[in-house]
């Protein structure tokens, strides 16, 4: 943590603290610089473990709530199923489609029989 001084750069505003402060101040105000600089130090990193720990959490909430309701659900098999219709033969079957029927029903109870001439 230079920031971005070389240590001529920070030799000489060692020496000119020393002019101006004095011998008997300068180790005192290092010291003040110091816990200074470690407060800060430590009030970034409880804010960048806060960050990473917010993310994570949201990470873990996200990936919960995925699980629980998925964003594109499987498709639901419909409950009713309509069976298929098995051939009718007959009359019915004639009537339905308007064609004559394959197979000539047997003759009902009210059917005439055809005399041979």
């Amino acid at each position: 943590m230079n920031f971005g001084l070389g240590y001529s750069e920070i030799a000489v505003i060692v020496v000119i603290a020393l002019i101006i402060i004095g011998p008997k101040r300068l180790p005192e105000l290092m010291r003040n610089v110091g816990k200074v600089m470690g407060q800060l130090r430590r009030a970034s990193d409880d804010l960048r473990r806060e960050i990473l720990f917010s993310d994570e959490v949201r990470s873990m909430r996200d990936s919960i709530n995925d699980a629980i309701n998925p964003a594109d659900p499987p498709p639901v098999p419909p409950k009713l199923k309509v069976k298929p219709q098995p051939e009718a033969s007959g009359p019915e079957a004639a009537r339905e489609t308007g064609t004559q029927a394959q197979s000539d029903p047997a003759p009902g109870p009210d059917a005439t029989p055809i005399e041979p001439k």
